[in-house]
């Protein structure tokens, strides 16, 4: 895969909103639905999904209006109507029209799909929303200021909203380990991938999250929890999983993927710390009540 987001990196460069939408945005047209594919089956130790765990913040009995940002190819939303029935009013906003096409698929009738990005909701009136909802795609969202100014534009007073986000590599060896081991083969093909995080690195780190949430929601409870995922299988079942989890691995010449595959599988296969084959990824949830 070329991309002008590509081209910049590979110069020293950091590459500005627009090549980087432009990039995920031919990522997604590629490998629709491919979010979906490699989360749903990522499990705490109770078999919760992280789209199980991020819904949970709504309440059936206060909350009716659902957005879901970045909604893909409509997994977080068909979770909410299997589990409320048509008690929700649910919105998905997605700016790949390849993933809104999948999401148009399985989701009801009612539910209404937007092709936009998060940091304009021009069509949504201020505080229409009870629920923002956003799974794995603030990390990637630049610039984010915008897109939590709108979130807090559209929600209702005392309304909701929740995120899931990436975890401090630190609480997990193996996601050090294959995080590296990934970036390192990307970097081979791209030079400079991995200098310059894609999206505001302040998502990434506890800390910093908080700080810049607090600066746009300065009367909510801001409160973010971590818990460590897990994916399961052969040592060749993970390799591909967990390649294909990480966006880098898209960036990756079709030539350099299968040497990437053994070298992940190896690592499975003699990596003492995993056991029962198990991958454990630290994932972050932030939950913002009025």
């Amino acid at each position: 895969m070329e991309t002008s987001w590509l081209r910049e990196l590979r110069r020293g460069k950091k590459p500005d909103s627009g090549k980087l939408v432009e990039h995920l945005q031919r990522v997604h047209r590629e490998n629709p639905g491919f979010t979906e594919k490699y989360s749903a089956n990522c499990v705490d130790a109770a078999g919760m999904n992280t789209y199980q765990w991020l819904a949970e913040v709504i309440e059936k009995e206060d909350h009716k209006e659902i957005l879901d940002l970045a909604c893909g190819s409509g997994p977080l939303l068909s979770h909410c109507h299997d589990k409320f029935g048509g008690d929700l009013s649910l919105t998905g906003v997605d700016m790949s029209q390849a993933e809104l096409n999948l999401a148009e698929k399985r989701l009801p009738d009612t539910a209404t799909l937007v092709q936009a990005k998060a940091q304009n909701l021009e069509f949504i009136g201020d505080e229409e929303i009870d629920v923002v909802l956003c799974h794995w795609a603030l990390t990637l969202m630049d610039p984010v200021g915008p897109v939590l100014e709108e979130v807090s534009r559209v929600l209702k007073p005392g309304g909701t909203f929740a995120a899931i986000v990436d975890g401090d590599k630190s609480f997990s060896q193996e996601y050090e380990d294959v995080s590296a081991l990934i970036y390192s083969w990307v970097g081979k093909a791209h030079e400079n991938y991995g200098k310059y995080d894609m999206g505001d690195e302040r998502i990434r780190r506890k800390e910093t999250l908080k700080k810049l949430v607090e600066h746009y929601f300065k009367k909510e409870e801001v409160v973010i929890q971590q818990k460590l995922f897990s994916v399961f299988g052969t040592p060749a079942k993970l390799a591909k999983n967990v390649a294909n989890f990480f966006y880098a691995s898209y960036a990756l010449p079709e030539n350099m993927k299968p040497s990437l595959l053994d070298d992940l599988r190896d690592y499975f296969k003699s990596n003492e710390k995993i056991l029962n084959q198990e991958f454990r990824m630290p994932i972050n949830r932030l939950v913002v009540r009025g």
